[in-house]
């Protein structure tokens, strides 16, 4: 729909630049003006039933990301925990062993003399040490994981040339005037935490092929950070839903 003759300033009369911007983005910019504007009480209706139609609609596109967003987030969140779980016994195997392996070593230390004796002692160090080292290992087991679409790579790149957002939502991700600092966008605040948060400041190559796009070969820490990243994202897109609402209580006062 066109602009509505005269609707900037009669929309500024009534509500903030916030929800103007919001009410643009949305579609309901036109049908608000005229509704202001309205004279009679079909007109009225119209106007509001066609607001509600856009604000429900945009509503519906918010869930599905969200739910999207939830999804995928629950379901990394479990394999890493079942990578953990295996890492686990994997170490409690490994810890007994090397306690055995020490036993064993001074029974047979005792048990020798001279230099059979020191050698035992070496040999049986050196492999206590090395199971030791072992539980250590921050890698632990891994697994492959594959995207065939991801809504992160959608932020990390900001190209959403496969629509994978609906274009509403990807323009608010897009304007500042939705961060909580007005000085950058929503989508330039998640990277810039991920990039903190989760990859200490900088990231490789390798890491943006895994976590950004086709995905790899995963240990249970490259698991847990992606399931926050899904987090993260979702806890966003549930602030516009904060916002969509807000503007949408306005409406159902008219």
């Amino acid at each position: 729909m066109q602009k509505f003759p005269g609707q900037d300033s009669i929309l500024n009369a009534h509500l903030s630049k916030h929800d103007l911007l919001l009410s643009e983005i949305t579609g309901i910019a036109p049908h608000l003006a005229a509704y202001y504007e309205a004279k009679d009480t079909l007109t009225l209706l119209m106007c509001k039933q066609k607001i509600t139609d856009r604000l429900l609609l945009t509503g519906t596109e918010l869930e599905a990301i969200v739910a999207e967003l939830d999804c995928n987030g629950e379901r990394i969140d479990q394999l890493a925990s079942y990578v953990d779980d295996i890492n686990r016994n994997r170490n409690t195997r490994l810890t007994v062993a090397s306690v055995v392996v020490g036993a064993l070593t001074t029974v047979a230390t005792v048990a020798l003399k001279n230099d059979a004796s020191t050698a035992a002692g070496v040999a049986g160090g050196l492999t206590s040490a090395g199971l030791g080292a072992l539980t250590i290992n921050p890698k632990g087991k891994r697994v492959s994981i594959a995207f065939k679409r991801s809504l992160l790579k959608n932020i990390w790149n900001n190209d959403n040339a496969d629509q994978a957002f609906p274009p509403a939502i990807w323009k608010i991700l897009n304007e500042k005037a939705f961060s909580n600092s007005g000085d950058r966008s929503l989508i330039e605040t998640i990277k810039n935490r991920w990039q903190q948060y989760e990859f200490n400041g900088k990231i490789n190559p390798a890491d943006q092929t895994l976590f950004f796009d086709k995905g790899g070969i995963s240990t249970a820490d490259d698991l847990h950070s992606l399931a926050n990243m899904f987090n993260e994202l979702q806890a966003t897109i549930r602030s516009i839903q904060q916002d969509l609402r807000s503007l949408g209580l306005k409406v159902n006062s008219l």
